[in-house]
């Protein structure tokens, strides 16, 4: 997907191009902005990228061009350049003044904003280019008024006050971010920018307006005519203004706190830290009253003078809450995914095939179990599944469990409540499983889980609600869970160590990552991306080659990366040769011959137990699902009287196996006598031992499905 795409529908060019710096402003590069004209010179490929409609004014719903009827539309709500208000002050009560503008319509709301900001004082008189007025009326007409347009403003105006084009107000700019998903890390910027010039305008109005009564009522319009809770405070901590929202929010009334110190009225606010350092603190969360308060304090310093503080709040909802925790946290922590399936190198069979399953697991919402050896990517799958879900703007929160310590898991992972216990934070703190609200978290290592967590784990996956530590309220949650592991579950489920119940909560849709030994045909490509990375370039003589190939790779991807560091730094020039290679990789174990693969199949000769040594030795070498869809396909093509070759039946698993998989896979069952396989092109089938050990393997399925 692209980036967010806005079409812009205005009656004029020079409204499209304050609309489109505003959003600039904001959102820098992470949007596309179109005017009506560029839409139209479009294909409709492209047209149909458009993610919203932003209207100037509502009266021009009626002229929307022919678009997706889903696409959301907005209509701008539009504030004014505060800098330009101290020459209206200046005008007297009861002064006629021509409002201009490029259509009567926008002539008209325009007034009707004015006189919401507190200039009822004021005789407007809407005026556009398509009105025809006699010379003599306008010459009844004090002064003229527009928004940007004084070439429209009849030629016989001796005195003209242009405030410029209204810009967007920031509650649509918020309104834009949340329709996209997108951070405004300068709205903090635009509120200081606001009240520095609401301090120097009101500085200006004291000088130039005598009344204090009609001074102090012209700046109350204006702050109340802001959607949100505002508050000043004086150097001394005195309140000197309380706006309407902000009465609202809290319940209280204004006059009740006016003159008033913050302490008594506000005193959960923390106003002591900018009052002490005197520096802004913006987007902070705070509980007050039972209400979630997103917070931001201004220090007002004009002239290198201190003057109070600003304060600036909206009330949020609980889900609203942890939405702006978690964002603000992810971005503190790091807690987002950066992988996506592109980034996973490699175009063998065993890769390919595995990231068409993890494409195909990312649509869903279900449990994902990652199963692999250490070092094969289980956590970059991790990452591509996240992004490639309809949670990817959502928190992506690991948790590895072998670097917790029993003591430390459930604190990190449910949270912990203020006094909990001794050396508890102050204020408590938020979960990994609160901070992942709404997003995915992957519960790496989870066969090192402590069993006293496992209980936790699976009443949180079963119920999707958490309790925080030393809490008594249950804090529902929203998240997706995959978990990794590099251990055979199943075996510890057998001992005991792993519970049976949270080992099937987990295994809803299983995934196993190939070894790099069986993908081979990738590590030169992996090589080179690696080498890429480091822009470096070599060549490897067909001695290296060979060696690479025989090794085994215990350490999987992160040991071959690691083995491309160490020859960027040893190797002298272009070519690597054999003395370059660490002696543990040139005398390293070599590939696992078929020879080396049936060696261990000898089986006594003993009938009694004969089936439940071939399952043991088939779950050694491989998933039994492998083995059952193999016999499975056989057993259909015997019915029809069938011998089929290797690639033939490859095609028919369910999941498709590499050349050395299926070869392996069809050799184990040869050698304990599931199978025959034909020579040459006679082809493969199976036997009447080998539909015996199918019938076994599903038993062995019923029973764990019962057991779930």
């Amino acid at each position: 997907m692209g980036m967010p795409s806005i079409l812009l529908v205005t009656k004029s060019q020079k409204v499209s191009q304050t609309f489109e710096r505003n959003l600039r402003t904001f959102f820098d590069s992470r949007i596309d902005v179109f005017t009506l004209s560029q839409w139209q010179e479009m294909n409709e490929d492209l047209q149909d990228k458009i993610g919203l409609i932003l209207l100037s004014t509502r009266k021009l719903f009626d002229s929307l061009p022919d678009v997706k009827a889903d696409i959301p539309v907005l209509v701008a709500r539009r504030n004014i350049e505060m800098t330009r208000l101290p020459q209206l002050m200046e005008v007297s009560a009861g002064t006629k003044c021509l409002l201009v503008a490029n259509d009567l319509i926008t002539a008209e709301d325009s007034v009707e904003f004015l006189r919401r900001l507190g200039f009822q004082h004021l005789d407007f008189v809407p005026y556009g280019p398509e009105i025809e007025m006699p010379v003599t009326e306008l010459e009844k007409i004090d002064l003229a008024i527009t928004h940007g347009w004084p070439e429209l403003v009849p030629k016989h105006f001796d005195r003209v006050i242009d405030l410029d084009n209204r810009p967007i107000d920031l509650s649509t700019i918020f309104d834009i971010a949340q329709l996209f998903n997108l951070s405004i890390e300068k709205a903090h910027y635009y509120s200081a920018d606001f009240f520095r010039d609401f301090v120097q305008l009101g500085r200006n109005l004291s000088i130039s307006v005598n009344n204090e009564k009609q001074l102090k009522t012209k700046l109350e319009s204006i702050l109340n005519a802001v959607h949100e809770g505002i508050i000043g405070i004086d150097e001394h901590g005195y309140i000197t203004f309380f706006n309407e929202d902000a009465g609202k929010i809290l319940n209280m009334r204004s006059e009740q706190c006016i003159n008033r110190v913050f302490q008594e009225i506000i005193p959960h606010f923390q106003v002591e830290e900018v009052l002490k350092s005197r520096e802004e603190i913006s987007d902070q969360l705070l509980e007050i009253r039972n209400l979630y308060l997103l917070v931001t304090k201004i220090p007002i310093i004009l002239d290198g003078q201190f003057l109070g503080v600003v304060i600036t709040f909206q009330d949020v909802t609980k889900v609203q809450r942890i939405e702006q925790e978690i964002r603000k946290k992810s971005t503190q922590l790091g807690l987002t995914a950066k992988y996506h399936f592109d980034d996973i190198i490699g175009m063998s069979q065993a890769i390919s095939s595995t990231k068409e399953v993890a494409i195909k697991v990312s649509t869903s919402d279900y449990t994902v179990l990652i199963t692999g050896e250490n070092g094969t990517g289980k956590e970059i799958f991790a990452q591509a599944i996240h992004q490639n879900s309809s949670r990817k703007d959502m928190p992506f929160v690991p948790v590895n469990f072998a670097g917790l310590t029993e003591s430390l898991v459930e604190s990190e992972l449910f949270g912990y409540e203020e006094g909990s216990f001794t050396g508890a934070k102050k204020g408590g703190k938020i979960g990994l499983f609160e901070l992942a609200h709404n997003g995915t978290i992957f519960l790496d290592e989870i066969g090192d889980a402590p069993l006293s967590i496992q209980a936790a784990l699976l009443r949180v996956l079963q119920e999707r609600q958490v309790m925080r530590v030393g809490g008594n309220r249950v804090i529902p949650i929203n998240v997706r869970v995959i978990a990794a592991t590099n251990r055979n579950l199943t075996e510890m489920v057998q001992k005991g160590t792993f519970r049976v119940d949270l080992y099937y909560r987990l295994n809803v849709l299983p995934m196993h990552i190939p070894a790099l030994h069986e993908r081979r045909e990738d590590i030169f490509i992996l090589v080179g991306h690696f080498l890429q990375k480091k822009n470096k370039h070599l060549i490897l003589s067909a001695e290296v080659k060979n060696c690479l190939l025989e090794y085994n790779w215990p350490g999987n991807i992160r040991e071959l990366e690691n083995f491309v560091n160490y020859l960027t730094v040893i190797v002298e020039g272009d070519l690597v040769e054999l003395q370059h290679i660490p002696e543990r990789i040139r005398n390293g174990q070599v590939v696992q011959t078929q020879s080396f693969v049936e060696a261990e199949l000898v089986f006594p000769q003993d009938d009694s137990g004969e089936i439940e040594k071939i399952l043991f030795l088939l779950k050694r070498h491989g998933s039994l699902s492998d083995y059952e869809d193999i016999l499975a396909n056989l057993l259909i093509c015997s019915k029809r009287q069938e011998r089929i070759g290797r690639g033939v039946l490859n095609g028919m698993l369910a999941r498709p196996l590499t050349e050395a998989q299926i070869r392996n896979r069809l050799a184990i069952l040869n050698r304990s006598g599931c199978i025959t396989v034909g020579q040459k092109k006679q082809g493969t089938q199976i036997t009447l031992l080998g539909i015996q050990v199918l019938q076994r393997i599903r038993k062995v399925n019923v029973i764990e499905q019962t057991i779930l």
